[in-house]
């Protein structure tokens, strides 16, 4: 039986013994030549000073904070060796003047089996320059014209500022998400209402689905041609939002029954004040507005017995019967709000 020879292995390049062979050399000549990274000793950068994103690549983005950014442009201008797994980069940035910073790069990885570290530094330097989205805001650009009204009556102040608060969180959203056209560039103010001006369509008919969802109403959506670029055509939008004809505590006469409205958008929805039922009743239906709970007054309950009540009338003093609505849950001697209207008074539920 012969022996088994054993096997000797030795570096080509320094001509060592050696226990293992990396990329064809021992592991100190194989750490001796090779480079992990690679990179500039200087990064531009176009930084917008409006809204702080900075170009990239051909586009702007949208970061958080400075560091994102840095980080972001020193990964994509670095170049790390193709055999390198495992990658951690680490950065830490001295600020040299407002527009110049050194930046520590310190990189780990594992190549060939071999933890690898390197260091290097670089020179960021930052040029202002207003981005694109910036720049159409300051020269009043839209595609979509948000148009806010109310239906056969004249908006709120108070629904103005509503609407106009959903907006700037839903293009706030949208902006997060990636939109940098989801921008208010305009606010018209009109005597028959409001005009907001934004800049994509997407994100004008999203402002307008959204307020006719939380809001109520109806809106129609219409298009013009705006000119051509690149040989297509471009096109703008107006969304016109119409505000329900009658809001949340409107008390209205409404087909012989007197209704405090809850909601309305294609149909208004109501408490029948007479027996306390919910109704419903189309848009379309002719409805006169006999007041609103803020026109309500308290008055005293003096009895109940099966299916009527008793109040003490607030401004004549006198004892009133009335139909005991299903809402009323309260006992006799406690306060309750009555609301007078054409056709009698009536018990408002709490």
């Amino acid at each position: 039986m012969t022996a088994r020879r054993s096997c000797r292995l030795f570096c080509p390049e320094c001509g060592r013994d050696t226990t293992k062979i990396y990329n064809g050399r021992c592991k100190e000549c194989f750490l001796k030549n090779f480079t992990l990274i690679e990179c500039p000793s200087v990064i531009k950068i176009r930084v917008c000073p409006v809204c702080g994103a900075y170009s990239t690549s051909g586009r702007w983005i949208n970061v958080s904070d400075q560091k994102e950014m840095l980080f972001s442009e020193i990964s994509r201008s670095i170049r790390v060796h193709p055999d390198a797994n495992g990658v951690k980069l680490d950065l830490s940035e001295e600020e040299i003047d407002p527009s110049r910073y050194l930046v520590h790069i310190s990189v780990s990885a594992v190549v060939e089996g071999v933890s690898i570290s390197a260091t290097a530094d670089t020179e960021i330097r930052i040029k202002r320059e207003t981005c694109d989205v910036c720049s159409r805001i300051a020269g009043g650009y839209y595609a979509g014209i948000l148009q806010l009204r109310a239906d056969h009556r004249h908006i709120s102040e108070s629904e103005i500022e509503k609407c106009i608060q959903l907006t700037d969180r839903i293009l706030a959203n949208l902006a997060a998400k990636g939109d940098r056209l989801a921008f208010v560039s305009k606010i018209k103010e009109l005597k028959e209402g409001v005009d907001l001006y934004i800049g994509s369509i997407s994100a004008c008919k999203h402002v307008c689905h959204t307020i006719i969802r939380e809001l109520g109403g109806t809106s129609v959506t219409s298009a013009s041609l705006a000119g051509r670029k690149d040989g297509e055509d471009l096109y703008r939008i107006t969304c016109a939002v119409r505000l329900p004809a009658y809001v949340n505590g409107d008390i209205i006469s409404i087909q012989h029954k007197v209704i405090e409205v809850t909601h309305q958008d294609r149909q208004i929805y109501g408490i029948d004040l007479a027996d306390g039922s919910r109704v419903s009743f189309d848009a379309d239906v002719p409805a006169i507005k006999l007041g609103s709970r803020g026109d309500a007054a308290l008055a005293v309950l003096v009895s109940m017995e099966n299916d009527e009540v008793q109040v003490l009338d607030p401004e004549t003093y006198k004892t009133a019967i009335l139909k005991k609505p299903r809402f009323l849950h309260a006992n006799a001697g406690s306060d309750v709000h009555v609301i007078r209207t054409p056709a009698g008074l009536f018990l408002l539920p709490e």
